[in-house]
């Protein structure tokens, strides 16, 4: 039996809020791919079923969506769309599957931000690892240099995957427990540009920051 051949470019996006759905899909679309919207849990089934796509955005809040069916549908890398970061994640749903990644993201959100998540499911998996002593890192197969603090901020999120680090704990991590909230923002933001898709640093709102194991 051979696998289905994904729609190449083609995401299903099911969102039940028109303004977040058009606005998701105009962002998606500009970004070279083709979006095919849907609205409720019947539609998304129905095409989930009908043949994978590229990738699927799901919206987890829809009325009505009964996650053990969609569990059973999928056949596509996926993101999540979640009420709040700290919402339980539903069973059957968070482990990832032969259909390829699963990722979760917290409403609300930026549409640059679900155009950027996309993109690294439709990139495929990536690997990161650090060496310490060197502070460099290997992201996706490319060697990336690191200033200290951000090795040292990075060590403290892999050391703890899954975690939620406070902004003071990563500091203090990085020998800077005098620094400000902001400081921290800075150091994750350059760090994500550094390691790209590699490297998975979740922003946990008015708490931290983690890396997913």
């Amino acid at each position: 039996m051979t696998a289905p051949v994904r729609k190449a470019g083609s995401v299903l996006l099911a969102e039940h809020e028109p303004e977040v759905a058009e606005m998701s899909a105009r962002y998606l679309e500009r970004d070279g791919l083709r979006v095919r919207p849907v609205t409720t849990p019947e539609q998304a089934l129905a095409e989930l079923t009908a043949g994978p796509d590229a990738a699927a955005v799901l919206d987890l809040t829809m009325p009505g969506l009964d996650p053990r069916r969609i569990r059973r549908a999928l056949r596509t890398p996926v993101i999540f769309l979640m009420a709040s970061p700290q919402g339980p994640r539903p069973r059957g749903l968070a482990r990832a599957g032969a259909a390829g990644p699963r990722r979760w993201l917290a409403r609300p959100f930026g549409p640059r931000q679900l155009v950027a998540m996309v993109r690294e499911v439709l990139a495929g998996p990536a690997s990161l690892s650090l060496n310490l002593p060197s502070r460099r890192a290997l992201a996706s197969g490319q060697p990336v240099k690191l200033t200290a603090t951000e090795t040292a901020v990075l060590a403290a999120l892999l050391g703890q995957p899954g975690r939620v680090l406070s902004r003071r704990q990563l500091l203090a991590a990085a020998g800077r427990p005098a620094a400000g909230d902001r400081a921290a923002d800075v150091i994750i933001a350059q760090l994500r540009v550094k390691l790209g898709g590699a490297c998975q640093i979740r922003t946990v709102r008015s708490a931290g920051y983690a890396i997913d194991p």
